[in-house]
């Protein structure tokens, strides 16, 4: 469930509007847009057994042409994001094929903070 909540926040960044995917963007897909995917889960347990909030740790792509529009999209990330999770890491990396810009972020999120319990 929290891709689904990740989802609908990504959305709402307005430079990438409805341009943000899940693991890969279709072919031909006009940059600047986002994709993003669970890198792994966390298991909650407890003494009495494992607890229903979901955990993970998921990785947001920015793609956009230039390398200015690809750390402001990574800004209005991270303004999205705040208070939703522990970003634990920002890369960045340059796509030679596609020449597009990449700004790497991941968090770690739990259902409860992305809006979806």
């Amino acid at each position: 469930m929290i891709a689904i909540g990740l989802f609908d926040i990504l959305k709402t960044i307005p430079q990438v509007g409805a341009r943000v995917f899940p693991l890969v963007a279709p072919q031909g897909t006009a940059a600047p847009y986002i994709t993003f995917q669970r890198i792994s889960s966390l298991d909650t347990g407890t003494l009495e057994g494992t607890e229903s909030l979901d955990m993970a740790r998921f990785q947001i792509k920015v793609f956009a042409k230039a390398y200015r529009d690809s750390v402001l999209i990574a800004e209005a990330v991270k303004t999205v994001m705040s208070g939703k999770g522990n970003k634990v890491m920002h890369m960045e990396d340059y796509e030679p094929e596609t020449l597009l810009n990449i700004q790497m972020l991941d968090y770690i999120l739990s259902d409860d903070v992305v809006g979806v319990v």
